[in-house]
């Protein structure tokens, strides 16, 4: 429509409304010329849009497929972690627990208490036998020397007695020899009975000599046998009192024993009685040992006491006999031949007085040959000490193990992280390997997922990759593959497939895959064990 039509429309509206032919011809054509217009407008613009579109797809798809064919996803992957079991090293009846579901323990904290009062007499009953077994090697090692010091003393003794034995027969030789010369000047008359009666004189000296030495011998030996008695009712004494300790600790063996068959006490505790009750024992032997050694000793100090009073009797007698022989001197005119069978008389008695002193000098031996066997003595004393020795190693070691058992009665956090699946609860008797909880370590939380056998071609340990946890949408936690399983998961189920029976359909596997988080990334701190994620690995 022209320009000067539009202008007349104007002017005729407010009257009135005016169309003629030629008016609505012009509309009709002006209309026409525009519609080819818009349609090719439309078109150019669809094409363009259309282009753009394609442009954006092959943009989009290739982005798509460049990202497909460097990377492998799978939603089959979830979060786990090694779940630290906590169980008690000791049985006992549960006093304490500190902890509850879900909290949050620090390494090394203590998390349950068992009653330790069981344990606590285990360790006191330990440190007593440990005492005692030192007590025991100390007195063991000062009978060792004290039996050296006797049995020297016994050598010395009896070699002492040889020697003294072996004088008794030069003397009883001499006077033999003596009662011969009395028998010769007897038998010479009276010139020599002057000679023989100053030599009687001096013969009762001597004979004095020897009964005071003989009698002085008599109180020594006295003496020693009284303290050999002393000794013997002191070691009866100790059998007495080592009888009613090993018959306490045999008694108290059999009730800690019957208290074990009930399940009253623990076996550590039934094996310290009996420990108890063989150390108890094995006193009682060795103070019954003590008695034996000191009823010996009073034997021999008896023999010797014997002895001496028989040296006394004889020394008695060789001076009376020394006496007579002077009073007979004093006779020799007179008596000549009294004295000459007094003299015969004399002979005849000192003989009997050297067989006397040669069966002193063969006792003697025997003494000494006895008190030489003292080294075997002082071996079995070593022997008992070393042995002593061993039992305080062994009350050592015992009281080392009812100290860790002490100590296992408090259960403390092995790792930082918290606790689940608590089932303790105060008054609960729990036995050894017992589950009592379990803790979730804080930073040890990995993935597993199960990736396809056909996705693992190019896959290796170090590769990057995204984690996508579906309890957290929009947050995205960066790895790197750790390992992967040495067979797919069908290998380690409780029932491996067969395959051999002749119907087979093949079944893609799945290869399991550890994906380790990268350390210091936020939102770790939200990770739970088991929750479903989303793993993309970048494996080109």
């Amino acid at each position: 429509m022209s320009d000067e039509n539009r202008d007349s429309r104007v002017l005729l509206e407010p009257e009135q409304k005016v169309e003629t032919p030629s008016t609505v011809s012009d509309g009709l054509g002006a209309e026409e010329g525009e519609a080819p217009k818009r349609k090719a407008t439309i078109k150019v613009v669809g094409l363009v849009l259309l282009f753009f579109a394609l442009i954006i797809g092959g943009i989009v798809g290739y982005s798509y497929w460049r990202y497909a064919s460097t990377h492998v996803s799978t939603d089959d992957a979830y979060l786990t972690t090694d779940v630290v079991q906590i169980t008690p090293q000791v049985s006992g009846s549960v006093a304490k627990v500190y902890v509850t579901d879900n909290q949050h323990v620090q390494a090394g904290q203590l998390l349950v208490m068992l009653d330790d009062s069981t344990y606590r007499a285990a360790v006191e009953q330990a440190k007593a036998n440990l005492k005692a077994a030192i007590a025991a090697a100390q007195g063991a090692s000062t009978g060792v020397g004290l039996t050296q010091q006797t049995t020297l003393a016994q050598i010395t003794q009896a070699e002492a007695g040889v020697t003294q034995a072996q004088t008794g027969v030069e003397t009883a030789s001499a006077d033999v020899s003596r009662a011969e010369a009395a028998y010769a000047a007897a038998q010479t008359g009276v010139q020599t009975a002057l000679q023989t009666a100053k030599t009687a004189q001096a013969g009762v000296v001597a004979a004095e000599a020897a009964y005071r030495k003989a009698l002085q011998g008599v109180q020594a030996a006295k003496q020693r046998l009284a303290d050999a008695e002393a000794t013997l009712q002191s070691a009866k004494a100790n059998v007495v009192a080592a009888q009613a300790k090993a018959k306490q600790a045999a008694t108290d063996a059999k009730r800690y024993d019957q208290l074990y068959q009930e399940d009253a006490v623990s076996a550590q505790t039934r094996d310290a009685a009996d420990t108890a009750a063989i150390a108890a024992q094995a006193a009682l032997e060795s103070a019954q040992q003590a008695v034996s050694q000191a009823q010996a000793l009073v034997g021999e100090q008896q023999a010797a006491l014997n002895s001496a009073q028989q040296e006394v009797t004889t020394a008695q007698a060789n001076l009376q006999q020394a006496r007579a022989q002077y009073a007979a001197a004093l006779y020799g005119i007179k008596v000549a031949k009294d004295s000459a069978k007094q003299a015969q008389a004399q002979y005849l008695a000192a003989q009997k007085g050297v067989n006397a002193a040669r069966a002193r000098v063969q006792q003697a031996e025997a003494q000494l040959q006895q008190a030489e066997t003292a080294p075997a003595q002082v071996a079995v004393q070593k022997s008992n000490a070393h042995t002593a020795a061993a039992r305080i190693a062994q009350a050592a070691a015992a009281l080392h193990e009812a100290e860790i058992h002490l100590q296992d009665t408090r259960i403390y956090a092995p790792v930082t992280g918290r606790v689940n699946a608590k089932t303790v609860e105060i008054g609960e008797q729990v036995a050894p390997g017992q589950a009592l909880m379990a803790v979730v370590p804080d930073d040890d939380i990995w993935v597993v997922a199960n990736f396809k056998e056909t996705q693992i071609t190019n896959m290796r340990p170090g590769q990057p990759a995204e984690i996508h946890v579906d309890a957290f949408p929009g947050i995205t936690y960066h790895g790197h593959v750790d390992s992967l399983a040495s067979g797919t998961g069908a290998v380690f189920t409780l029932l491996p497939p067969d395959n051999a029976t002749g119907n087979f359909t093949k079944v893609v596997q799945r290869v399991p895959v550890k994906i380790v988080f990268d350390p210091k990334q936020p939102g770790l701190d939200k990770l739970r064990a088991g929750l479903s994620v989303e793993v993309s690995v970048k494996v080109k």
